[in-house]
């Protein structure tokens, strides 16, 4: 009997087997790398899915009569909300100008500072009263608080002011008409709130006060910055939103 001539074929897999394999494992993983990168939400799915049996009229189990009702599908509400980027740049810009002016005359720099939900523009003293007075005294710091007013009574409803005196910690001179440092930062932060409200803005968005020295930006024991702490803050705020996606724009405006 004959035998078969020896096979020559080579032993294993052919080589463009091994390749074929190789590129098939690659793009699994790829597609299941992709697969848990992505993510899903439950609640839409089910929404989805219950909308597209009741449009399609889609019997449960075949055995009801009746036709499955489409899941309620709930807008999620819009609510208002207020650009303060828009806030910031306006008020950035209005203080650059101003403390310009100032600066050739050396005069003090009011200052824009982020807070919770809103800005802080800080006053200082010199700029609005004389020393130991709530009185309205100086033109250009007068001339400021009209032009910030103007500015804020374009805003939307939902931004709100609060004008806020504060002191430093020297008691107020024996002669004077008011009790102590607080009763002093109290009438102050009330009379800038009334001029902003003589500008136009509803007095429901604006809150006059004081909190004495009980809120020192500055050490009250060295004389050198102890003026600081004499200061009317303007906290704009919103009650639309919340900033903290967006106070990381704000500078401090020296």
């Amino acid at each position: 009997m004959a035998q078969c001539p020896p096979c020559e074929c080579p032993n294993g897999v052919p080589l463009w087997l091994g390749t074929y394999g190789d590129m098939v494992t690659l793009i699994l993983t790829f597609f299941i790398l992709l697969l848990s990168m992505a993510t899903f939400d439950t609640q839409r799915i089910a929404l989805a899915l219950g909308s597209l049996d009741g449009s399609l009229a889609v019997l449960e189990k075949g055995s009801q009569t009746q036709i499955n009702t489409p899941a309620t599908i709930q807008a999620t509400p819009i609510e208002t909300e207020v650009e303060m980027d828009n806030v910031v740049n306006i008020f950035g810009s209005l203080i650059t100008d101003y403390n310009e002016v100032n600066r050739v005359s050396n005069g003090p720099s009011v200052e824009l500072e982020e807070a919770e939900r809103g800005v802080i523009l800080r006053i200082p003293e010199e700029l609005l009263f004389e020393s130991g007075s709530a009185v309205l005294s100086n033109p250009s710091g007068i001339a400021f608080l009209k032009r910030i007013s103007l500015e804020l009574v374009k805003l939307p409803k939902e931004v709100l002011v609060k004008a806020i005196g504060h002191t430093d910690n020297v008691p107020v001179s024996k002669n004077s008409i008011f009790a102590d440092n607080l009763e002093l930062s109290v009438m102050r932060g009330v009379n800038v709130a009334d001029l902003i409200i003589a500008q136009g803005l509803t007095k429901e968005r604006v809150l006059g006060g004081g909190e004495g020295e009980f809120s020192p930006i500055a050490n009250n024991e060295i004389p050198s910055i102890r003026a600081k702490n004499r200061r009317v803050d303007l906290y704009v705020y919103s009650v639309g939103e919340d900033l903290s996606s967006i106070m990381g724009h704000l500078t401090t405006t020296q």
